[in-house]
């Protein structure tokens, strides 16, 4: 089902296709709809090359091209597809850093930030310290549009499960709500910290609650309906930098520059373990992806929180316990950022080394390294939860999009 706003990009862009090509059929189309827009007179003519239609036209050839190369593949390996609901098997799903990746520009400055991946819509959305929020086509690359509002470096830009809304937290003092299904149209922004916001998460398993953590050492909960916030946590000594919110919406973790990280209950917003082991500031905090609802995760998985550090360190701990069950050390400089595979059985970080880590959770170990992944300080990392898509961010103001099989 398309929404209003996708019916009537489609219908423009349709027009737009059969103006050049078939003006006469276009008049057609404008006398039976009223979602097209006619350019006026004197207006500009459009450029050269591909319209919007053939480029949307060609991204499907391409995605039904992938889906049959995929289909060989797992037929040659004996792997088939479940029914309606089921998962994808095909291999470990890990990014093949033997292949090069896709490469968008558009950010300027001091780098990006984050990266969030819409779960429905083919889109990737970043952030950078130069005040913008862009959203890019993750099929192509293609940029689509700066969403514009910031006035400060924006840290950080989170989708809600649903997709139905796109958070971005800034230097500025504020965090922003986007809909998407407007076309990014800034719907509310959120007022109460004091400094600069780092992280910002939607809290499952709805859209209208969020919880963001800031300079100002406090984590603050909101209601996206109101734009009130609704509790303030103050249990950080120092600048809250790091946020992860358990997919269930149970828990979360906040870690930053007191090296700490404490692990709270939701409902209560009251700690229930504190994690110690980081001698520097803790700059990424993850708890494991949702499992596909055909497939019950690992009973050993469900306590999973990983975490990374200035002190070159990525850290895995069961929150349940309090337990450090490993420490991954192979990175030379500080970690960023670090995300847990949708198998659960992996996680990939990024770091100031220039690289990328993919490590082996259950056998405590490193399992590959792409050296020299950017340019610059590799800042950000982001999966998509079920589709092979894995994106990265750099200071270089670089974003790449990985080939998964």
């Amino acid at each position: 089902m398309l929404t209003d706003t996708q019916k009537k990009a489609l219908d423009q862009s349709i027009y737009d296709y059969l103006a050049i090509h078939h003006p006469s059929v276009a008049s057609v189309l404008v006398s039976s709809t009223d979602t097209v827009t006619i350019p006026a007179a004197d207006a500009p003519p459009p450029p050269p090359g591909p319209t919007l239609l053939e480029k949307k036209w060609s991204s499907v050839l391409r995605l039904q091209k992938k889906v049959l190369d995929l289909e060989a593949q797992m037929k040659r390996s004996g792997v088939g597809m479940k029914g309606a609901g089921g998962t994808l098997q095909a291999g470990k799903m890990l990014p093949a850093f033997d292949q090069p990746p896709k490469q968008s520009r558009g950010h300027r400055g001091g780098g990006i930030t984050s990266c969030a991946i819409h779960p429905t819509h083919n889109t990737i959305a970043t952030s950078g310290e130069d005040g913008a929020v862009k959203i890019w086509e993750w099929e192509t690359g293609e940029f689509l549009q700066t969403l514009k509002g910031h006035t400060g470096g924006v840290q950080d830009v989170a989708f809600s499960g649903s997709g139905h809304m796109l958070a971005s937290s800034s230097a500025d003092l504020t965090i922003k709500l986007w809909d998407p299904e407007k076309n990014y149209q800034c719907v509310k922004t959120l007022r109460g910290h004091s400094h600069n916001i780092s992280r910002v998460r939607f809290i499952a398993p709805n859209d209208d609650h969020l919880v963001s953590c800031s300079r100002d050492n406090t984590v603050k909960f909101w209601e996206a309906s109101t734009g009130f916030c609704t509790h303030t946590v103050e249990e950080h000594e120092g600048w809250v930098r790091a946020l992860a919110v358990r997919s269930d919406g149970t828990e979360f973790a906040s870690g930053g520059n007191d090296s700490y990280i404490n692990v709270y209950k939701i409902s209560s917003k009251e700690i229930t373990t504190t994690l110690s082991g980081h001698d520097h500031i803790v700059t990424s905090l993850a708890y494991p992806p949702m499992p596909p609802a055909s497939k019950s995760p690992d009973p050993a998985t469900l306590n999973l929180l990983i975490s990374a550090s200035r002190d070159k360190t990525v850290r895995l701990w069961d929150t349940q316990t309090g337990s450090n069950l490993h420490t991954f050390t192979d990175h030379d400089n500080w970690v960023r950022d670090v995300i847990i595979h949708r198998s659960r059985n992996y996680a990939i970080s990024v770091s100031d080394d220039k690289s990328i880590i993919i490590w082996d959770l259950k056998n405590k170990r490193k399992l590959r390294k792409c050296e020299d992944a950017h340019g610059h300080f590799v800042t950000c990392i982001a999966m998509h939860s079920s589709r092979m898509i894995l994106t990265t961010g750099g200071v270089d103001n670089v974003m790449k999009s990985w080939v998964v099989k």
